[in-house]
């Protein structure tokens, strides 16, 4: 144990010397020499895991700040890198030589398919499961796969309150488990379009009718032929007030009491993001007051609804995330308008899922651009929407573009890592790892 800790430990000061992230080799430098480091690490920390297919980063760095504003001692693996790599690399930063850890708390993002593997060596207290959406095929498979991983992970902890997105048939189907399970959801019709994941019901295979849909599959479902269905939940959304750019207000019901929550963040998803992250705080001991705080002094995670000056980046990586993010910039005043597609492994090789979201654009978009890797494969999808994107053949002139105002950036993940890094440089921004 000490030679692991020590060696990694090392490893980490070396690459942040030379100012890498050292967020995943030193994990793996750990897990080569003692392959259960994380359970001994681990002991005596209440853990707070968050997974899903959208809304991890977002969701957890809301919990975080729940975390800072109630005075608990915490860390989290704030990077992003969530497998079990990533994960080992947030303990040995936050551990003295002999793996003992120094915080009382561990906020993880945890990777989907990783829980399987990471809840081997981890029980956490409390898991939030955000949604399940098709995503990556040539990594997750289809929506089955990602709920049987997810699965596993959670009857790996039997002991784990699970806290669960009740709108969507997926994710809720978790509380058929022996665990204590909380719920989350919006008691409102939203219709906000996007092709549905989940149709047909997981334990009979009849369709599903539904009450209400907020997006894709998400809603009020039921099922008439076995009665699986959406139950009224305990953390909800009543009213959505405003909806802005950088903000909404919502009244919300927080397991029996009422508060009007101001929303540090646009976007409807963010909404499932706050109150799902609400629900966590409210489970974890945070009284309503630190969570009105937490959800209207979050600023947003990085490469997720991060502002740079007048440009906004918007990370994008299935074709529900894509769908929302379509009409979330729809009313906005937009110049110049950059979709970056790549297809590296982060990104997931097969780049088919473009041509299930639905694109639309308002007229207050001036201009359109494509970049990256796929930027061909990007400027013929919107084609076929009617638009006509010019493609960038350069890095100069994708940064002349940021430098407009109202530019609107549209990345994938290793789009979002590699163009991230020059924006945050000229607005004095942290690096991602920190």
């Amino acid at each position: 144990m000490f030679v692991a800790v020590v060696i990694a430990k090392i490893a980490e000061k070396i690459l942040r010397l030379f100012r890498r992230g050292a967020t995943t080799l030193p994990g793996r430098i750990a897990l080569f020499f003692k392959k259960d480091v994380l359970e001994k690490m681990s002991e005596n920390v209440k853990i707070i895991m968050v997974t899903g297919t959208n809304g991890k980063t977002t969701s957890a760095r809301i919990i975080e700040e729940g975390l800072k504003k109630s005075g608990k001692s915490y860390f989290m693996n704030r990077s992003g890198a969530n497998l079990i790599t990533g994960i080992t690399t947030a303990f040995i930063v936050n551990s003295d030589i002999f793996g003992r850890c120094r915080k009382d708390f561990a906020l993880l993002e945890c990777d989907e398919n990783a829980l399987k593997k990471v809840s081997l060596y981890l029980k956490a207290d409390i898991l939030l499961v955000t949604n399940i959406f098709r995503d990556q095929l040539d990594r997750y498979g289809e929506v089955s796969s990602t709920l049987a991983a997810i699965k596993t992970g959670a009857e790996n902890m039997p002991r784990c309150r699970l806290v669960l997105n009740a709108d969507d048939p997926l994710t809720y189907s978790l509380s058929r488990l022996s665990n204590t399970y909380y719920t989350y959801g919006i008691n409102k019709s939203i219709q906000m379009g996007g092709r549905g994941d989940a149709d047909y019901c997981l334990f009979c295979g009849n369709q599903y009718k539904y009450a209400y849909k907020t997006y894709s599959h998400l809603g009020s479902f039921r099922c008439d032929k076995c009665g699986y269905k959406r139950e009224n939940p305990i953390f909800s959304v009543e009213e959505i007030m405003e909806t802005q750019a950088d903000y909404s207000s919502v009244f919300a019901n927080l397991n029996g009491r009422n508060a009007l929550l101001k929303i540090n963040l646009g976007g409807i998803y963010n909404i499932y993001n706050s109150i799902g992250a609400a629900a966590v705080l409210s489970v974890a001991g945070c009284g309503v007051s630190v969570i009105e705080n937490a959800l209207s002094g979050f600023g947003g995670a990085f490469g997720r609804m991060e502002n740079f000056g007048k440009t906004r980046m918007l990370l994008v990586k299935n074709p529900a995330g894509f769908t929302q993010t379509m009409n979330y910039i729809y009313p906005l005043e937009i110049k110049n308008l950059i979709f970056v597609l790549n297809d590296k492994d982060a990104d997931g090789r097969d780049v088919s899922w473009i041509w299930d979201a639905e694109i639309k654009l308002s007229e207050k978009v001036q201009n359109v651009y494509t970049f990256g890797i796929r930027s061909g494969d990007m400027a013929l999808r919107l084609k076929y929407e009617g638009y006509f994107p010019r493609i960038i053949e350069s890095y100069e002139q994708f940064y002349a573009l940021t430098d407009e105002e109202n530019t609107v950036i549209i990345p994938t993940y290793t789009a979002m890592m590699a163009l991230r890094p020059y924006l945050a440089q000229k607005y004095k921004k942290d690096e991602f790892w920190k």
